[in-house]
């Protein structure tokens, strides 16, 4: 890639592509037939054929082309001294070029990506396929179906990572605190949230196919079959590894499988990062709304609220008004130190004044910081994170206490404390988003959603709540996914 960045490069640049614009009609070209090319353009008027040339060398010397002297077609002696040549682009040039050309032809979309929410069925069709594939099925047939698969998948990794990345940048950050974006600011949550509720319903599914369907000795079939095609293919050069393939192929499938399956799965990430994005967005809007709200006259408010005032009856009436609208007249605000518990002083009042040391209220002033040492907090964080798995194990058993006979009946439940609360709707709420009622915990648990008629009254610690009638069923594990349907 030096040609891209030299003294030169206006030069180097014409001459590759028009080597990247002939490639597939003429592989191999002549000087004459590039001079010919570039002297169309009013920089290479007094261009000559040695110029070129010299630029040829200095290419071929950076392996963006080769070169081979002709033999055929000479009639004097004078012609074959002369060592006519004919030059090919590598294909490192080819690739080089054609991505120049999509960044030019591309620049408002590129790297913008979008979320495309039919990826996630055209996924599943083609895992379905895939996995449809039986001994009679051909070698080629295999790998058309594993490179169907692989491009949605891929398609889908790129343009979900560029959207984020993208409404995330510092520049949608100053669109979204612009006026304008407040007209298009529910097409964007709508955007989002439809790509939310998709994601919510397609990633069990998904998950379910990849590890129960998929097991090792199948994929290690399946990567067998591709492996075979993809090296009976001819090639010149050096020959491919058959382990170096089963290798990129083990690769690529354990990029879908951790995308979707994932225990920090980019799945969840991308819920993760839309909310958060949904949130950010919603609050630059309402900044930006109280701003306008802020410079608005509020003469038309004062008006109304004198009228207020004057059609009431009574003061008393006018003061209850005014403690509303105005506040309490007569408060006073008291600032103190923490109070003294060691019972030496038994009224507040016989607590002796202190200053208090009040700051600048200087525009960007800041008070001066202390340096200090860093603290090793790693017997804490060890602690910390012992407590929390500790209290995690104890919210899991306790869940597992409300299933009774392979199921979770709504109407028989005890009077649950607040974590198992939350994880009953959590589930309920994944099984009434799910196409199939049926959802997952994170423990690995499989539920499907019966409804019952009317509503039922659940007791709770902190309250009483009021669900859909209905029973939560377990789902074996390993249960084929059509009979889960």
């Amino acid at each position: 890639m030096n040609y891209l960045n030299t003294g030169n490069t206006w030069r180097y640049r014409p001459i590759l592509r028009f080597f990247y614009e002939q490639h597939g009609y003429r592989t191999q070209l002549k000087a004459e037939d590039i001079l010919q090319h570039l002297k169309q353009f009013d920089d290479f008027e007094s261009y000559t054929i040695d110029d070129l040339k010299k630029d040829l060398d200095a290419l071929e010397g950076w392996k963006n082309i080769t070169t081979r002297q002709e033999t055929n077609d000479y009639y004097t002696i004078e012609e074959f001294k002369s060592k006519r040549f004919k030059y090919q682009a590598t294909h490192y040039t080819i690739q080089i070029e054609r991505f120049l050309e999509t960044l030019e032809s591309n620049k408002t979309d590129f790297g913008g990506g979008s979320l495309d929410k039919t990826l996630f069925d055209r996924i599943m069709e083609a895992l379905i396929h895939l996995h449809a594939m039986d001994l009679t099925t051909q070698p080629e047939e295999v790998y058309r179906r594993w490179e169907d698969l692989m491009e949605y998948f891929r398609r889908l990794d790129r343009k979900t990572s560029d959207y984020l990345a993208h409404i995330s940048s510092f520049q949608a950050e100053d669109e979204m605190l612009s006026e304008a974006f407040l007209i298009r600011r529910q097409d964007l949550v709508n955007y989002l949230r439809d790509f939310v509720l998709v994601l919510q319903k397609k990633i069990p599914l998904l998950q379910h196919i990849l590890e129960e369907k998929f097991h090792e000795e199948w994929i290690g079939e399946i990567i067998e079959q591709v492996a075979a095609y993809q090296l009976s293919i001819f090639r010149f050069g050096e020959k491919l590894s058959p382990e170096a393939v089963k290798k990129r192929l083990r690769d690529e499938w354990s990029s879908i499988f951790l995308w979707f399956c994932g225990e920090d799965s980019d799945a969840k990430n991308v819920m993760t990062q839309t909310g958060e994005i949904i949130r950010k967005m919603l609050r630059f809007a309402s900044r930006l709304m109280e701003s306008k709200q802020y410079l608005r006259s509020r003469k038309q408010e004062f008006w109304d609220l004198a009228r207020h005032f004057y059609e009431l009856g009574n003061d008393e009436q006018a003061h209850e008004l005014a403690s509303v609208v105005i506040g309490v007249g007569h408060t006073k605000h008291f600032a103190c130190e923490e109070n003294d518990n060691s019972g030496r002083i038994e009224s507040f009042w016989d607590i002796d004044q202190e200053p208090i040391k009040l700051g600048s209220r200087k525009p960007g002033y800041r008070s001066k910081g202390k340096i200090s040492g860093i603290a090793n907090n790693n017997v804490k964080q060890k602690e910390l994170l012992e407590a929390y798995m500790r209290e995690q194990e104890e919210i899991k058993q306790s869940f597992l206490l409300l299933i009774q006979e392979e199921k979770i009946e709504l109407t028989e439940l005890p009077v649950l404390t607040r974590p198992q609360r939350q994880k009953i709707l959590e589930l309920v709420n994944r099984c009434l988003h799910a196409a199939d009622h049926t959802g997952r915990t994170e423990w690995g648990q499989t539920f499907k959603w019966a409804p019952g008629d009317g509503s039922v009254k659940v007791q709770c610690l902190d309250g009483e709540l009021i669900m859909p009638r209905g029973t939560l069923h377990l789902q074996a594990r390993g249960l084929p996914y059509e009979n889960q349907r």
